[in-house]
């Protein structure tokens, strides 16, 4: 009896320790993110333009091991340029609040079915929640690229501070750049 209360005991141990180990790597983080949904409306040479963004992107330190997914849909602003497009992080980069996502188009349709299984890179900054009921956060985004020219630079993302965003009409990101913020 007394040792099978040794190994009940022995056992009860292992396991909070494990449990410990467990929550203290849960509060370090799995590395850096982008995540987030939100709306925004963008200038094309044939009108406003317009996209909602879902992006859940994750890598290691240093935008090491990237994974997740992204999603967009919206129009270019031209007749017949309604679009749709989702697929595999390739790439993440996060600089404080900015981040650069490149994710392959595993799905294209619409006006972007000429760039399936190419992708495109977008830019993410994380300006808070929002306030009084109005969005503070802001994307931006490069143009969509065939697949022979993004599989050239999929895995290489850009300096996210160095780009152009526009404010999002409604929704939040949230970025976090695990070298500057735990």
């Amino acid at each position: 009896m007394k040792q099978s209360r040794r190994v009940v005991v022995t056992g009860i141990a292992v396991a909070a320790g494990a449990l410990w180990a467990g929550i203290g790597a849960a509060a370090a983080g799995p590395g850096d993110l982008a995540t987030g949904s939100a709306s925004n409306q963008f200038p094309t040479p044939a009108g406003p333009g317009s996209a909602r963004l879902d992006a859940a992107a994750h890598s290691g330190p240093s935008g090491l091991d990237p994974r997740g997914n992204v999603h967009a849909k919206g129009t270019t602003g031209t007749p017949m340029g309604e679009f749709e497009v989702q697929g595999p992080v390739t790439c993440l980069r996060v600089d404080g609040n900015h981040a650069a996502i490149k994710y392959r188009f595993r799905r294209a349709t619409g006006s972007a079915a000429p760039f399936q299984g190419g992708g495109v890179e977008v830019f993410i900054e994380d300006n808070g929640e929002p306030r009084k009921g109005q969005p503070v956060d802001a994307t931006g985004f490069a143009p969509p690229q065939p697949a022979g020219v993004f599989d050239a630079n999929a895995s290489q993302c850009d300096d996210p501070n160095t780009q152009p965003y526009d404010t999002v009409t409604s929704g939040n990101y949230e970025v976090r750049d695990r070298a500057v913020r735990p």
